[in-house]
């Protein structure tokens, strides 16, 4: 097999435009660059660059096997990364959940700072609904983004944010014509509800004396409210249009829940620099 420094030096002939400017890129003699073609087109028996003309140019076979070439030292390129990575201490991987009603738009420049900064490192998002802490204690997760009340001993935790969680209902549902809705007239309409992700406990907020239907995800919960069917609890964040145009109703006879969110982890737990990269993206 041809060695992967030959390759290369093909590879920088082609961007350079010309075997002296490869070499002087390289730090090599020209006779040097010249040897690694040689090698190459000797080893597969094609000809890769033509000196026809004043600039080397590749042949047609040579343009073939160019795009072969780009892809191989792409992966070895990436592989190397990678290698090195698992013997330092960045993470080769990272665990991380998020609640469901945490604002995806914080989530997404969270990752495109991961992604910027330590672009191999392989990323594990769990999406969760009352189960954030849960994730963290089973060791299923490394770090969690999530809202809760109560604090374990177990856990680590830093306030990043707060999310805002009121009573809503659609104009279509039946008492949206209503001045005053009392609590004693929700509870012979259902309150729709998220069940928790992990195991068996559902969400806060649950109005026992009444009817509730159970969904899997917020989505499903949001178009059913929107529709409707039922009532219940929404992020105000998630809103905000449904309000302007006036197809959801916030229910002002009802608290709204204020619900602190942390970003959070195992006191027992080292994190390296992605997992602190985490740790403190909200305070930066």
């Amino acid at each position: 097999m041809i060695a992967l420094e030959h390759l290369h030096v093909i590879s920088v002939i082609h961007q350079e435009g010309s075997f002296r400017k490869a070499s002087e890129r390289l730090f090599k003699a020209r006779s040097a660059v010249s040897y690694s073609v040689k090698q190459v087109e000797e080893y597969y028996q094609i000809k890769i660059f033509t000196r026809d003309t004043y600039r080397p140019e590749l042949t047609r076979n040579g343009k073939i096997l160019f795009n072969r070439i780009q892809h191989l030292l792409s992966e070895a390129n990436d592989f190397d990364t990678f290698a090195r990575q698992m013997n330092s201490e960045v993470e080769t991987e990272l665990r991380i959940s998020f609640s469901a009603i945490f604002p995806m738009d914080n989530v997404t420049l969270l990752l495109g700072r991961l992604k910027q900064e330590f672009p191999k490192t392989i990323i594990h998002i769990d999406i969760e609904t009352a189960s954030g802490e849960r994730m963290l204690l089973d060791d299923l997760v490394d770090i969690g983004i999530y809202g809760g009340f109560e604090q374990d001993a177990r856990v680590q935790y830093r306030r990043i944010d707060h999310c805002k969680l009121p009573v809503f209902i659609s104009d279509s549902f039946p008492l949206a014509g209503e001045d005053q809705i009392s609590q004693a007239e929700l509870t012979e309409y259902p309150q729709v509800v998220v069940k928790s992700s992990y195991k068996t406990s559902p969400d806060s907020g649950i109005l026992k004396e009444g009817i509730q239907w159970y969904v899997s995800d917020h989505n499903t919960k949001k178009s059913l409210i929107c529709s409707g069917l039922g009532w219940g609890r929404l992020p105000m964040h998630e809103v905000s249009k449904e309000l302007e145009q006036g197809k959801l109703i916030q229910l002002k006879t009802q608290n709204t829940m204020e619900v602190p969110v942390y970003v959070a982890k195992l006191k027992n737990k080292t994190l390296g620099p992605v997992g602190m990269t985490v740790w403190n993206f909200f305070n930066d």
